[in-house]
């Protein structure tokens, strides 16, 4: 396909172009700063970094391992991890702890040790935290770091990423100067997942995956994206996460009756099918914060931003029950790379959530995902470094894109396909449904070619309907359930099924 581009553009030379802001684009970035590489940062905003409540996950705690972190990720993963990424991202852990506490996170501690928590899935109290609001407090040191390190951070969106040959030349951006084309010896994405394509989710932007769609027109890879997490505890109605540390201290999920259904601290998709379950039913779910009231934790004390964010909902969580359900929280699939974060582009790296470099396996264990952003940020960039002085910068010849730039994002379409998305390929799915959805999105992308990718929001509603018709695709090639990922026309795990599905442009255009 032929990239877009602008009748009018500026164009600048950098060695290396990050985009994004969150833990892994900017743990990416203060390496390279470190190895005296000094990238730019494109900022599009808050991410879900800043949102994440409970923690990072290390295995530095008494009686805890590598080995023990090792296996629990692969349990929760369903076997279907890449032993490699869990063995550097479990085995990793301390260094990103201390690499984080020098970029000035302070993580909660008792007199002089670390304040650890536990969390689904996890056989140790292994989650470092600050309170309640982890990912705040991590982006503000990284933000307060980067400027200490006059690393150069630039407020815009990715629009197209220039290739010549299967290597990566540069990449689109839009400022609100207009857009400038960006020549690299390197392009980084850490621009996030894609859980926003569904109507229930607990993503702080209004929309993404396109940047992951975008990599997919370049000639990268996605893989794992029939995996998308489902957080069962999000505020009824609205998009706040109640953390599951919350369950980790002793609070209990309810139906209206007061029953409770479910162990709260079995694996986040049992949880949340559990939920989505009773809620099926007729029923409603409860948080019952309660007890921890009555073991005498201070909930303004020890979850200070939940307690804020209740009571802004008009909920005392000390005397009333909360109201919650499932929503669609953490891309598992994604760019598929290695643990370098390198891509199937030359010079393309992936790093955080966007990526995939099988971690996961077929459910994230909490907490996994910081740590994730931590360690293959900094490998990025270590790899980077290595390389960056056999590259040069070459620009690429752009002829601009016939058509018009005044299309502006069609807000009712996409409502329309995260309806789409969550009714035919949310928390249950079955082959009939997924099917049908299947078949109305690529009446979408016809649609779509070739006028509406003139401009550039076109383009990028074509980029989301390619990342929702890839998580479309696998969940049908999956003909199991694993991990988050539910069929119920095929309920268990079958053995020829534990092996990956990688998704190509060819295989979702229409």
């Amino acid at each position: 396909m032929q990239p877009f581009v602008p009748r009018e553009y500026e164009s600048v030379q950098t060695d290396v172009l990050v985009i994004g802001d969150g833990i892994a684009g900017l743990s990416c970035a203060l390496t390279l700063a470190e190895y005296g590489i000094k990238p730019l940062v494109i900022s599009r905003g808050k991410g879900n970094t800043y949102l994440s409540q409970g923690g990072i996950a290390a295995p530095i705690g008494e009686n805890d391992s590598p080995k023990l972190h090792f296996l629990d990720t692969l349990r929760a993963g369903r076997l279907l991890n890449e032993e490699e990424a869990v063995r550097v991202a479990t085995f990793e852990g301390e260094r990103a702890i201390l690499k984080l506490s020098s970029w000035g996170v302070n993580f909660d501690r008792k007199d002089t040790f670390y304040d650890l928590t536990l969390e689904a899935a996890h056989s140790r109290r292994r989650i470092f935290k600050v309170r309640d609001y982890t990912g705040r407090a991590i982006y503000e040191a990284l933000h307060q770091k980067v400027k200490e390190k006059e690393i150069p951070l630039l407020k815009g969106e990715l629009v197209e990423i220039y290739t010549d040959r299967g290597e990566v030349r540069g990449a689109l951006v839009k400022t609100e100067r207009g857009y400038t084309a960006f020549w690299v010896k390197a392009l980084v994405l850490a621009v996030g997942g894609a859980a926003s394509l569904f109507a229930r989710n607990s993503n702080i932007q209004s929309i993404g995956g396109d940047g992951i769609g975008a990599a997919l027109r370049a000639g990268a890879f996605l893989v794992d994206t029939e995996f998308v997490q489902f957080h069962p505890t999000v505020l009824a109605g609205t998009k706040n996460l109640i953390s599951e540390a919350v369950r980790g201290e002793g609070a209990l999920l309810v139906n209206d009756r007061g029953e409770r259904f479910v162990d709260e601290l079995a694996p986040r998709d049992v949880v949340a099918r559990a939920i989505y379950s009773q809620l099926q039913k007729g029923r409603r779910v409860f948080l019952d914060l309660r007890p921890l009231v009555k073991r005498g934790i201070d909930l303004e004390e020890r979850f200070p931003q939940i307690v804020s964010i209740l009571r802004e909902e008009g909920i005392d969580p000390r005397r009333e029950l909360v109201p919650v359900e499932p929503a669609a929280h953490y891309f598992i699939g994604g760019i598929a790379t290695d643990t370098y974060g390198r891509t199937a582009v030359r010079r393309l790296y992936a790093v955080g959530e966007c990526a995939c470099t099988g971690l996961h396996g077929a459910n994230r264990l909490a907490s996994n995902s910081l740590l994730e952003g931590v360690v293959f940020g900094m490998r990025a960039a270590e790899d980077i470094a290595l390389h960056l002085p056999f590259w040069r910068v070459e620009k690429g010849k752009l002829t601009p894109t016939a058509g018009e730039e005044g299309f502006t994002l069609p807000q009712e379409e996409i409502k329309e396909l995260r309806n789409l998305m969550w009714e035919g390929c949310g928390v249950v799915r079955n082959g009939e449904r997924l099917e049908e959805t299947l078949h109305r999105l690529d009446e979408k992308l016809g649609e779509y070619l070739p006028k509406r990718l003139e401009s550039p929001e076109g383009r990028k509603f074509f980029d989301l309907l390619l990342v929702a018709k890839a998580v479309v695709l696998n969940a049908l090639r999956r003909e199991e359930s694993r991990g988050c990922h539910f069929r119920e026309d095929f309920p268990e795990e079958r053995e020829p099924f534990r092996r990956r599905f990688e998704i190509t442009l060819k295989e979702v255009l229409p």
